[in-house]
């Protein structure tokens, strides 16, 4: 450390992931990804856990004291934790070097982001300003404007938050209607109309302002807060997130200088686009990390609670919650870092052309943006399904404001609705992937050619035993087949459906469920191939890992099914139905025994007292 502030640090030249193969968006569906090209946690090094571990006790030392105090909606603790944060340097994390940042790399920015369950509401604020408020000054601000705005906001001397969302438009941001007219003498715009659900709008001194120039052209403005003619309304009664200021925002012929305009005329879409795909990526390690959160409370509670003279954690069906809620944290981290390792690497992957530009973000921000929206959507639903079971393993104390999985099942449910609700981050997954193909980025036409080539698989035979012996080797295969099934999935809504009409919203069904098996594709394969990673490089901790592995392919070939039953029986004539679903059985395990896998994960997390740090 270099005072309070973390100290920059010289990564050495470590690969994260093998340059053999150029990974290219949602190419794990038609590409055999092996093991050592994934970033997985226990890729952290000594220089990234350093700076994890900075942030952590901040977290513990600064902050949960106040944990209260912020639930009550405490703000001036708030901002005196925002200014502690600043001298940490957790602003400073992304900014380039050459403006004065740290300029972190994958894992180090992944590993930050993994503090923000132990920062409660807080975290809002935090990451609020650190994320889609500061990334638009980074990537597109002018000298003048980093000047004015980026460095103050580094050095926590503004707070700066994001104002897109409109009452009337919601997930439907294109269409917003807040307006700006540029003024006769060209000096500034005259703006007008309204902003709802705005992150940090009580502090924040300045605004990345989403507008529509003429009523036409989506643009991009940094408004300051004392504008005339700008009012910001009383904080929202939320259901969770306590602590945190969400308020509407009335824009009255507020006037903005025409040097505050961000970016390009007309071009705010990439502005939104590359901030919104850059948050859904760090939601996911966020939302990956209440998830893990949840298990520890869980384990912790289960191991000290007696009933019927024993711990609640010896009974079979506490024991089977806990091994589900460590299976799906596992895979959610396991989502999060991949993902983190596609963009981050891709990025800073130049071949020597010196560091990535504007347009290299942008181009591969639009390359993995299906995989970016499925990290959020499966993260955050296993964040908020595990704060679920942690609440439900307190019982009746669950219900309790007095303990934590209280605030924590209130917190964890904005996750799903926020950068983009869940639903929609489906539909635009499926969608990017479907359109990739039709242009011939993706080649869908061979994988779904060869499903009549390739016989099934007819089962994993080594997936049926519950023993010790289960295996984990055949869960490649297994992934293999759940792929088959995908395309399968696929050519039958492309034969059932028109192409012009495949994005109609009375089809949206169809591609949530597409969206979906495709998602359950990436969780257990991204789980697989992080277990696989660490017992080729002979990690310990391995069996434990395999048995989360396997737990974690079983949930998905189960919802996988489910999703093929309802694509193929919405589109099949009643007489070939039967025939496609045998069809489709055969690429289908049949079900593992699970029993016995489930205990002695539960008997692992109770002994450590949720996931081990990492299995390294």
């Amino acid at each position: 450390m270099r005072g309070n502030r973390v100290q920059i640090v010289q990564l050495n030249d470590r690969e994260l992931m093998t340059s053999k193969t150029r990974h290219f968006g949602a190419s794990f569906l038609i590409h055999e990804t092996e093991p050592d090209e994934v970033v997985t946690p226990e890729d952290l090094g000594d220089e990234e856990r350093m700076i994890m571990q900075a942030f952590q006790d901040f977290a513990d030392r600064e902050v949960a004291p106040h944990l209260e105090e912020l639930e009550k909606g405490s703000g001036g603790v708030g901002m005196e934790l925002f200014k502690k944060a600043a001298e940490l340097g957790i602003f400073m994390a992304e900014v380039p070097e050459e403006f004065g940042g740290l300029d972190l790399n994958v894992l180090a920015v992944t590993g930050m982001c993994s503090i923000r369950a132990k920062l409660g509401s807080l975290g809002s604020l935090i990451f609020g300003h650190q994320g889609i408020g500061m990334l638009p000054l980074i990537n597109f601000a002018t000298e003048d404007q980093r000047e004015r705005y980026l460095v103050p906001c580094m050095n926590g001397e503004m707070l700066s938050a994001f104002a897109l969302t409109e009452p009337g438009t919601g997930s439907d941001a294109m269409n917003i209607t807040t307006s700006a007219v540029l003024s006769d003498d060209g000096s500034h715009y005259v703006v007008n109309g309204g902003k709802q659900w705005i992150t940090n709008a009580a502090w924040a001194d300045i605004f990345i302002l989403f507008v529509k120039v003429d009523g036409e052209h989506f643009s991009t403005l940094i408004m300051d807060r004392d504008s005339e003619g700008l009012s910001i309304g009383a904080d929202e009664r939320l259901l969770g997130q306590h602590g945190a200021s969400i308020n509407a925002m009335s824009i009255d012929n507020v006037k903005v200088p025409v040097e505050n305009v961000l970016g390009e005329v007309g071009k705010g879409h990439k502005v939104a686009f590359c901030t919104l795909n850059v948050g859904r990526l760090k939601l996911a390690t966020n939302s990956a990390s209440g998830a893990r959160k949840a298990v520890e409370v869980a384990a912790q509670y289960a191991a000290e609670r007696i009933q019927f003279g024993r711990p609640i954690g010896d009974f079979g069906l506490i024991q089977r919650k806990l091994a589900d809620m460590a299976s799906r944290a596992y895979a959610a981290e396991s989502v999060a870092y991949r993902t983190s390792g596609l963009v981050y690497h891709a990025l800073e992957d130049t071949d020597g052309m010196g560091p990535p530009t504007l347009d290299d973000k942008l181009n591969t921000l639009t390359e993995f943006s299906a995989e970016c929206a499925m990290a959020k959507v499966f993260t955050s639903e296993a964040y908020n399904a595990l704060a679920d079971e942690a609440l439900q393993v307190f019982g009746g104390y669950g219900f309790s404001e007095e303990y934590s999985p209280a605030r924590m099942y209130r917190d964890s449910r904005i996750t799903r609705i926020y950068e983009g609700t869940n639903e929609i981050c489906r539909l635009y997954a499926q969608r990017a992937m479907l359109r990739r193909a039709w242009k011939g980025d993706l080649d869908f036409d061979s994988a779904i050619e060869a499903l009549s080539a390739e016989a099934p698989n007819g089962g994993l035979e080594a997936l049926q035993h519950a023993d010790s012996n289960w295996g984990f080797e055949p869960i490649a295969s297994g992934i293999r087949d759940l792929k088959k099934i995908y395309f399968y999935l696929v050519q039958a809504v492309s034969e059932g459906i028109e192409k012009d009409r495949m994005f109609d919203a009375d089809n949206q069904q169809y591609m949530a469920s597409l969206a979906d098996v495709a998602i359950e594709i990436f969780g257990a394969e991204s789980t697989y191939l992080r277990v696989a990673k660490h017992k080729l490089a002979g990690a310990p901790g391995s069996d434990l890992a395999e048995a989360l592995a396997r737990i974690c392919f079983q949930r998905s070939v189960e919802r996988i099914g489910s999703e093929a039953n309802e694509i193929l029986s919405a589109l099949a004539e009643h007489g070939d139905l039967r025939s496609h679903l045998d069809h489709i059985s055969k690429w289908l395990p049949l079900p593992a025994g699970l029993i016995e896998t489930r205990a002695f994960v539960a008997r692992s997390v109770l002994d450590i007292g949720g996931l081990p740090a990492s299995m390294t």
